[in-house]
């Protein structure tokens, strides 16, 4: 694929996030500087997009009894719901969800895939498979990158996370799209549906604007992947903001090792370092995360080794 330099790479208060296409040296910058871009001509298939798009606002835009068959069961992420609810003083999730394993295929739960629309179940299998093969990619970069092996299964597992935020004209300052916080991930890969905007970066303490590009996928390190580069890459905080005027809708793709996997710092990486995090199990970590409301760096802070 093609890469060229963007002309909003150098980051200030008044611009944007980098848009970059795939190339080494500028993915390594990147995943350093930023723990954020965006990958332009990743060639998904126009028609695995629309399909996608379309089946996405038919589900949102049913009745709410319509979507509750499909939703959350207690105790289980999987299905339609909304976020946590913890305090009536909290700042609230503006947004209702769809949240589903993917991948792999054995891992899948079907009883909270929707059904209706009919087609939507063969589109979520085409977006997740492709959603696949551009991760693949990206993490044989990282690994040239980093000069490591990563095993087979460190990226074998996917979820993705399908929101729809209402406009919001009224209670902005006690309202936000999501909550800050980072993702417990190997990579996230997020597309925007309809170009609102409303995704934030969290940089130099100031709260930077990502601007959406058409079918560009925006790229973020998460968690697992600091942990591995013991914190050569970073995985920053992010949140939505909602938009008084207008709806928006994102699906992000969470790529995470096996759950069995125990994940560390890499000795490749770390040379004579000293170690950063713990090494920790996969599903021990979710626990601690998915437990409560995002909230910061939770999956940072419970890794951290303290020295």
């Amino acid at each position: 694929m093609e890469t060229k330099q963007s002309t909003e790479g150098k980051w200030s208060h008044g611009k944007t996030m980098p848009v970059k296409n795939v190339q080494a040296a500028r993915l390594r910058s990147a995943c350093e500087e930023w723990g954020f871009f965006q990958v332009k001509n990743h060639e998904i298939p126009d028609t695995v997009l629309e399909n996608m798009r379309n089946d996405l606002e038919h589900f949102f835009r049913l009745p709410l009894d319509e979507k509750n068959r499909f939703g959350q069961l207690p105790g289980d992420l999987q299905g339609y719901g909304q976020a946590f609810v913890e305090s009536e003083h909290q700042t609230l999730d503006w947004c209702d969800r769809l949240y589903l394993v993917t991948q792999p295929p054995h891992d899948r739960e079907m009883r909270p895939w929707p059904t209706t629309p009919v087609s939507f179940r063969e589109s979520i299998e085409s977006y997740s498979s492709e959603l696949m093969r551009v991760t693949g990619s990206l993490m044989a970069i990282i690994a040239r990158n980093l000069g490591v092996d990563l095993p087979s299964d460190t990226y074998v597992s996917q979820a993705l996370r399908m929101t729809y935020y209402p406009a919001c004209p009224v209670a902005h300052d006690k309202v936000l799209g999501i909550s800050p916080h980072s993702d417990i991930s190997m990579l996230t890969l997020v597309w925007e549906l309809n170009m609102v905007g409303g995704l934030q970066i969290k940089r130099q303490d100031a709260w930077v604007p990502v601007k959406p590009h058409p079918k560009a996928l925006v790229v973020n390190v998460g968690d697992f992947l600091e942990i591995m580069t013991n914190g050569k890459y970073q995985s920053i905080e992010h949140r939505v903001t909602v938009n008084p005027h207008k709806e928006r809708m994102s699906i992000s793709a969470f790529h995470l090792p096996k759950f069995d996997m125990s994940v560390g710092p890499l000795s490749e990486i770390v040379g004579a370092e000293l170690k950063k995090y713990k090494t920790l199990r996969v599903d021990e970590v979710a626990k601690v995360v998915f437990s409560s409301k995002l909230d910061g760096k939770k999956t940072k802070d419970y890794a951290m080794l303290r020295v």
